[in-house]
């Protein structure tokens, strides 16, 4: 009989193949031969292994958290008596997750052949919304918390990144004074130890006034009815 009937394990990621997980025990209240036991695994398993003779389950290969969350195995336990007998517990082995996987920046697109430009009207106030990084990361729980840290910039005072939401804004009014072209590197880190973090470009314009492409603005479409009955629509 085992001495439990389901055994919880933990197993970090990236482990090194042949490290001992833990182990199973399972007693015989018969004596001598009767009471010696072998252990097995129900199915065999490409994770672990088990030593047939002391219960102990080792690790086969090393894992990955973002591959698999956890598995279960059954272990038998059975006594060399005639007949022999048998009783079975419930393994199940839980991957814990390392942070090892960077953050990895969604928008704005980098791209080093045509690298994205946010146009700033002269115009904007104090908190005109530049734009936003977007980031995302791979690890589970605290590993995969971010934050946005704003490392260096043309002119520091004109621009700010929300640590929490990546948003770009202006911390001023533009004014006449201000540079043409500047240029921003934003971190993101994660909240793992040690944490690990990515960074990306912004290359901002200040225009005097948006051209007709970016504005994007259409006066309300007005109907038309031809002679020959067609609809047409004047932008």
């Amino acid at each position: 009989m085992f001495e439990r009937s389901f055994y919880d394990l933990h197993l970090r990621e990236n482990n090194i193949p042949g490290l001992l997980i833990g182990s199973v025990h399972a007693e015989d209240v018969d004596t001598e031969q009767n009471a010696k036991l072998t252990y097995w695994l129900l199915p065999v398993s490409s994770y672990i292994s088990i030593n047939s003779e002391t219960g102990n389950l080792y690790a086969i290969r090393s894992v990955d958290y973002e591959d698999i969350k956890d598995f279960q195995v059954m272990v038998r336990g059975v006594d060399k008596g005639s007949p022999p007998l048998s009783s079975e517990t419930m393994v199940r082995v839980l991957i814990r997750d390392e942070n090892d996987n960077a953050p990895f920046v969604l928008c704005p697109l980098q791209n080093s052949t045509s690298p994205s430009k946010e146009l700033v009207p002269r115009g904007a106030e104090t908190g005109y919304l530049v734009t936003k990084v977007v980031a995302t990361d791979s690890d589970s729980g605290q590993n995969s918390w971010l934050s946005y840290q704003l490392l260096k910039a043309t002119d520091p005072s004109l621009f700010a990144v929300g640590t929490q939401n990546g948003e770009v804004k202006t911390m001023r009014p533009v004014n006449i004074r201000d540079s043409f072209k500047h240029t921003l590197i934003v971190a993101v880190r994660d909240n793992g130890h040690p944490p690990q973090s990515a960074s990306v470009t912004l290359r901002i314009l200040l225009v005097g006034g948006f051209p007709v492409p970016y504005m994007k603005i259409m006066d309300n479409p007005k109907s038309e009815v031809p002679q020959d009955g067609h609809h047409a629509v004047t932008i």
